[in-house]
């Protein structure tokens, strides 16, 4: 009984070493990078977080400060998806 246990794990030893050998002759591939979606919805949160905030120097409808603090707090929101403190 031993030594058959023996034998059969010498025989798979020196299976899983050919596999490995087999595995190192085919070419590796390199992974398609991809943006996850919640790195997509902070980048388009950002960008309109710094479109309020640089929007404040060329826009009559409200006053300066309040588009900024806007801009901030969207950019702020923004941080918090991309951290993972808030889901969408």
């Amino acid at each position: 009984m031993v030594r058959q246990r023996r034998k059969s794990e010498k025989e798979e030893e020196k299976r899983e070493q050919e596999d490995g050998s087999e595995q190192e002759d085919q070419k590796v591939k390199p992974m398609p990078r991809t943006v996850s979606r919640r790195n997509m919805q902070s980048l388009v949160i950002g960008l309109v977080g710094g479109a309020l905030t640089l929007g404040a120097y060329s826009q009559t409808y409200v006053s300066p400060g309040t588009s900024i603090g806007a801009g901030l707090f969207v950019l702020f929101f923004g941080l918090l998806v991309s951290e993972g403190f808030i889901s969408l």
